[in-house]
């Protein structure tokens, strides 16, 4: 009878210490939640590091609802990874993958908006085409973008001078493709023409074969020589020959 009571003593001790042996174990390999707005967080903050974008000209956005993420382990560790070739402007999407010991657990992919602030050059009035644009017809703003834009000017000085290709409504955006340089010397036309070397300097006119912008080296004819020669214009109706 003895016998008895010592094994059912025996086997309720094993049973107890069984269970408790299973609950260290459990409290071991706990349960770890990662929040959304966790997850959001990271996101974002990959983006702020890798974006080309300077930090207070970009706002994020997550479309969707972005849930929590459950992982049991001990240390674990989070990496977010982007597309190759990613842009950091608009509609795209970002992974957070977890590990333990670089052992792979869980991941989650995330939907996100990304819009840059840009300075874009717009018209101070209604502007018509072909007209010469002046300074105080453009001016300075801010926008914001969801896609690469495609010939912006960022600079109103880059456009005064220039000529409209078409109508321009008030404070519309004026692109690189609405606008065409005005030739400094036309064809055709008077050219003054300077020659420097050291402190000799001698000026003649000649007669321009082509249109030519400012920079650009294009061919005059000499009045006095007849002779064609090749000159960098430097201003309206004036070119220096280079040596």
């Amino acid at each position: 009878m003895s016998g008895k009571i010592y094994n059912i003593a025996f086997l309720i001790t094993s049973v107890v210490l069984l269970f408790l042996f299973s609950g260290y174990l459990l409290c071991e390999a706990s349960a770890a939640v990662i929040r959304g707005e966790t997850i959001k967080a990271a996101v974002r903050a990959y983006i702020e590091k890798n974006m080309p974008w300077p930090g207070n000209a970009v706002r994020v956005e997550f479309p969707g609802r972005v849930s929590n993420l459950s992982l049991t382990g001990k240390k674990i560790t989070c990496r977010v990874l982007s597309r190759r070739n990613e842009d950091f402007i608009g509609d795209s999407s970002f992974t957070v993958r977890c590990y333990e010991n670089d052992t792979f657990l869980n991941g989650k992919t995330v939907r996100v908006r990304i819009e840059v602030l840009m300075d874009v050059v717009v018209s101070t009035k209604f502007l018509h085409r072909n007209v010469r644009i002046n300074r105080d017809d453009v001016r300075l703003v801010k926008r914001w973008f969801d896609r690469l834009p495609s010939s912006v000017i960022s600079n109103p000085d880059t456009v005064v001078g220039m000529k409209l290709r078409t109508n321009v409504k008030p404070n519309a955006e004026i692109t690189g493709n609405m606008v065409k340089s005005i030739p400094m010397i036309k064809r055709g036309k008077p050219v003054r023409i300077v020659f420097e070397n050291g402190p000799m300097r001698i000026t003649t006119i000649g007669l321009s074969e082509q249109d030519g912008m400012y920079g650009e080296l294009i061919k005059v004819r000499s009045i006095s020589s007849k002779k064609v020669i090749y000159v960098r214009v430097t201003g309206n109706s004036l070119a220096k020959v280079e040596f």
